[in-house]
């Protein structure tokens, strides 16, 4: 009996993509749920958003109101519309994957009682069915199918429906393997080719796998047309969330599609390559190829048929043998699952915003629990990839490590399906870009190491070591990208809220629960990697003749740089040789090196500044001696670049930290926490890798790959000139950080005092909240002081409000065309009252509301603040509104493009808000006709009155073809004035 082939065991590798292709057929069954949600308003969005407000609370999803904590108030106003919202979402993915099961029992079941009426119809000649059954009998036991496990066949009779050979099967049942009776008077090396196919998708164990994958193409249609049939029942309701919803639909959708196809077309490949493999048949297979499709006249299909087929082409069946089988360790696989991963936890994460707080072990997050899972479902799928099938060239290398980067960095950028923006937006509003362009050096840096511990444990030898090692990398993996996901989110949302990088430092250099364990998980990960390379018997290297080597790739037994292979391997004693000398030296160097700067700090933060830069020192010894390893090995080869690197530099690092620390208790100043000293400097050499360690290896390996160009022989490697050069550079870059030259990366003193200071608790609502003493909120402002309070005013509503040139309706008409007169005196009565004032400041912040917020155009939020030499102008001008609203409730202004060349408009006095000073609140509406067709402005005005300072707030919301808001509609605009003017109340109170 044969042994297993690796072709087969491609195959079975396949069964993880087309549980892709499943879960990407749920996500297109959330997002239509989704659209139906928001097209139908089932959530009750402008209730959600109208008690939010009267609460004083951030409209923005509960993300801001959670930052400033007050959550559990938002929660309770979104309790109905989240409940709402998920269920449809999870209604739609449900019904997706009840669908696909269902279709799959089903298809099994019509198949065989078709098959079985054709076969009763015209049975196939006995004499033929005897000659298929001995050969199928023959290869079912050389592959040692038996019991459940062994399909049975079924001669299929002459006709269009079993054209061709196939497999299927009911869920948990036999497989039967349908083999056309043609097969039965051809040549019998094609027979066989026909049995060993598709034995191997039995073998495989994933017919009903396929099954689902290719019913789930046509599953997504009516998952498509519930999402767009808004767009022709009720096209009212296309608004600027639906249209979101509907291409994030859509697009999921067509991306499932693709990959389908993609996953069908390997399946028939991988099974070609199992029968050409096992009985020797290419000939076969050409053969077949000839006949079926016409190989040399065929015309090719055009290019979006290509990539929604299928089946492979004839000529393409054939080509695929020649082709590498390792497809699964490039860009595309890294960047699906990067991007599932991340969509999923996004997802995720806005699940877990509103489910109550549960008591965890250890005291961990719920959300970072989420965090660490999803990483370690990146980890294990991608690393175990990598391991399967290492790169063999320096571009599938780089390919596999980009594809990873660009996957997770657009699952975080990207809105998940189901939603209109990614959970991150309302925090990168403004400077999304430049958070991008932090966040993808980073995830390279993962990658990179990831890829380079992949690499590493791919070249042990099969056992039980192996696998230790494997699920130590893959551990080391997860524990790395939760690290950096929790980093950046923190300096997201610390960035968003101070603005400032002396606190983005602080933030960026304390390590949390899960960061103080990324160095000791990819200290795990490296060791026996390591050190079974290092014990490994090796043979004398045999160079391949010249021009034999492909670009980039490491013929097995040669060491990169040449000499032998145990010469060129970094064994375990030197590599604790390297790290204690250089340890040693540069904890002493950075200790004697500190003095100059401890004589220059003063003041009350100067000791921990000077324990801060310290720790960086010991870091950058560690990140030196790394990055010269990386320089010198790569990230690939049997040296195992990576793990050599990271176990040499966090060797350095935590021997310098024990010498620094000697040093602190020598000098009468021992520390509390002795652990610190290499924690800290292991997370700081973490950051430090991840950022430069893929620039190091692509500055070797451009190096290497032009001494391939011009022909250059290896450079022999010798033993003393890496560890010499390492000390050297660990030396160097101590004493600059000593040495305070670094600050601006390392950080500055005061940079904590800084952060400790931001960290303020939010003000309470104004019936809880007492006033600081001293503070006079009716004070003249200059301008500066105006523009100060607006902009923390500002601050308090959603970033992603841009600003805008359009101005809400003030009352300020030019009076000689008011109508009717008595109005026209009124405001002209007003103006000169305002003239007489003299108004020493006045500012304006005009912002525009999305259309999400109130669709379909949105609206327009101004607030003013105007500071008056009289301290009773505040009083003096809320008397006035209240009098203007009595005296003149309704009047028009001239409108050219009216039909009839007048605007009408209408004020009502509304009951006063709940402030602390003397306001008043209108409501203003404004209506016309525009070429027969109705249309109609509201919008709602707060004036508050502050000794000097008269502070207003007005928004004007426009809707097309209606002659009156909804109540719902005029009660947001109500609300959102009030929060508004409140808004600038408190920062005049701070």
């Amino acid at each position: 009996m044969g042994q297993p082939s690796s072709a087969a065991g491609a195959e079975r590798g396949l069964r993880w993509l087309h549980l892709l292709v499943l879960l990407a057929l749920v996500a297109v069954g959330v997002g239509a749920g989704d659209v139906v949600f928001v097209v139908h308003n089932l959530g009750h969005w402008g209730e959600v958003q109208a008690c939010a407000a009267l609460h004083d609370l951030p409209t923005d999803g509960g993300q801001v109101a959670r930052l400033v904590g007050r959550g559990a108030e938002y929660d309770r106003c979104a309790t109905g519309f989240e409940a709402t919202r998920q269920a449809a979402q999870l209604a739609g993915g449900t019904a997706m994957l009840v669908l696909a099961g269902l279709v799959v029992f089903l298809d099994g079941l019509s198949v065989r009682l078709g098959l079985s009426r054709r076969g009763r119809r015209r049975p196939p000649d006995g004499d033929a069915v005897a000659r298929i059954g001995q050969r199928f009998e023959f290869w079912c036991d050389e592959l040692g199918l038996r019991g459940r496990g062994r399909p049975r066949v079924v001669v299929a009779p002459v006709g269009a429906a079993d054209a061709q050979a196939y497999t299927t099967a009911v869920p948990y049942g036999r497989a039967v393997v349908v083999v056309p009776v043609a097969h039965a008077y051809g040549r019998r090396d094609v027979l066989d080719l026909v049995v060993l196919h598709e034995l191997a998708h039995v073998r495989a164990r994933e017919v009903s796998w396929a099954s689902a994958t290719w019913w789930a193409g046509w599953l997504v249609v009516p998952a498509l047309l519930s999402a767009m049939a808004p767009v022709l029942v009720a096209p009212a309701a296309v608004t600027g969330p639906y249209a979101v919803s509907l291409s994030i639909a859509a697009g999921a959708a067509t991306a499932m599609l693709i990959l389908r196809a993609a996953v069908l077309r390997r399946r028939e490949h991988a099974a070609d390559r199992f029968a050409v493999d096992r009985g020797d048949l290419r000939d076969a297979l050409v053969a077949a190829a000839d006949d079926d499709g016409e190989i040399a006249g065929r015309p090719a299909r055009w290019r979006p048929g290509r990539l929604f087929a299928t089946h492979p082409d004839p000529s393409g069946r054939v080509a695929a043998l020649e082709r590498d089988d390792r497809w699964e360790g490039g860009f595309a696989v890294a960047a699906v699952v990067g991007l599932a991963v991340m969509s999923a936890l996004q997802s995720a994460r806005r699940v877990l915003l509103h489910t109550p707080d549960a008591t965890l072990p250890l005291g961990v997050d719920k959300e970072d629990l989420a965090v660490a899972v999803a990483a370690l479902v990146w980890a294990a799928a991608t690393v175990s990839i990598w391991i399967r099938h290492p790169a063999s060239t320096r571009r599938r290398w780089w390919a596999r490590v980009l594809g990873a980067a660009v996957g997770l960095a657009a699952g975080c950028a990207l809105p998940s399906v189901g939603t209109t923006a990614s959970i991150y937006a309302t925090f990168t509003a403004g400077f999304g870009p430049a958070a991008l362009a932090w966040l993808v050096p980073a995830l390279v840096g993962v990658a990179a190491l990831a890829a380079g511990l992949a690499d590493a444990v791919a070249a042990l030898p099969s056992g039980a070591r192996r696998v230790v090692a494997a699920l130590l990398s893959v551990l080391g993996a997860a524990v790395l990208l939760t690290s950096v996901a929790l980093t950046a989110t923190l300096l997201l949302y610390g960035h968003w809220a101070w603005r400032s990088v002396a606190i983005d430092r602080v933030l960026w250099s304390t390590p949390g629960r899960f960061q103080s364990w990324a160095a000791v998980a990819l200290v795990a990960a490296c060791v026996l990697p390591v050190v079974a390379r290092s014990t490994a018997p090796t043979r004398p290297p045999t160079a391949p003749p010249a021009g034999e080597i492909p670009g980039g790739q490491v013929p097995g037994g040669v060491v990169p740089g040449g000499g032998s292979g145990r010469e060129g391997r970094w064994s375990v004693w030197r590599l604790a040789l390297l790290a204690a000398v250089a340890g040693i030296v540069a904890g002493l160097v950075g200790t004697a090196a500190a003095a100059p700067l401890a004589d220059r700090v003063v003041g009350d933060d100067a000791a921990f500044f000077l324990l801060s830069t310290g720790w960086w020192a010991c870091a950058a010894a560690g990140w030196a001696v790394a990055l010269a390893i990386l320089l010198s090995l790569g990230a690939r080869g049997p040296d195992g670049g990576v793990a050599v690197a990271w176990l040499a530099g966090a060797g350095v690092t935590a021997v310098s930290g024990v010498v620094r620390y000697a040093g602190e208790v020598l000098a009468g100043r021992a520390p509390a926490h002795p652990l610190a000293f290499v924690q800290r400097p292991w997370w700081l050499l973490t950051a430090l890798v991840l950022f430069s360690a893929p620039a190091a290896v692509l500055v070797r390996d451009v190096v290497a790959a032009r001494r391939e160009r011009v022909g250059r022989p290896p450079v022999p490697r010798r033993a003393w000139p890496v560890p010499v050069a390492t000390l050297a550079g660990a030396v160097a870059v101590t004493c600059v950080v000593a040495l305070g030259w670094s600050m601006p990366v390392t950080g500055r003193q005061g940079d904590l005092a800084r952060l400790l200071a931001a960290r303020v608790k939010p003000a309470a609502a104004d019936g809880a909240r007492g006033r600081p003493a001293g503070t006079a909120p009716g004070r003249p402002l200059t301008r500066q002081g105006a523009d100060a309070v607006l902009a923390e005013a500002r601050r308090g509503l959603p970033s992603a409000w841009p600003p805008t040139r359009t101005v809400a309706w003030t009352g300020a008409d030019d009076p000689a065309t008011v109508r009717p007169s008595s109005c026209a005196d009124r405001f002209a009565a007003v103006r000169q009252a305002e003239e007489r004032r003299e108004a020493a400041t006045v500012r304006e912040v005009r912002l525009e509301v999305p259309a999400g917020v109130l669709p379909p155009l949105g609206a327009t939020l101004n607030l003013r603040l105007t500071s008056y030499p009289s301290a009773d102008a505040g009083e003096q001008v809320v008397a006035e509104a209240r009098d203007t609203v009595a005296a003149c409730p309704r009047w028009s202004v001239p409108a050219p493009l009216a039909d009839d060349g007048v605007s009408r408009r209408w004020a009502v006095a509304m009951p006063a808000p709940d402030l602390p000073y003397d306001a008043c609140r209108t409501r203003i509406t404004e209506s016309s006709s525009v070429g027969g067709l109705p249309a109609v402005t509201g919008g709602a005005m707060v004036v508050v009155g502050i000794g000097h300072n008269v502070a207003v707030a007005e928004i004007a919301y426009g809707r097309p073809f209606r002659d009156q808001l909804e109540q719902k509609e005029q009660g947001l605009l109500d609300d959102l004035a009030v929060v508004a003017a409140r808004l600038i109340v408190n920062a005049l109170d701070s």
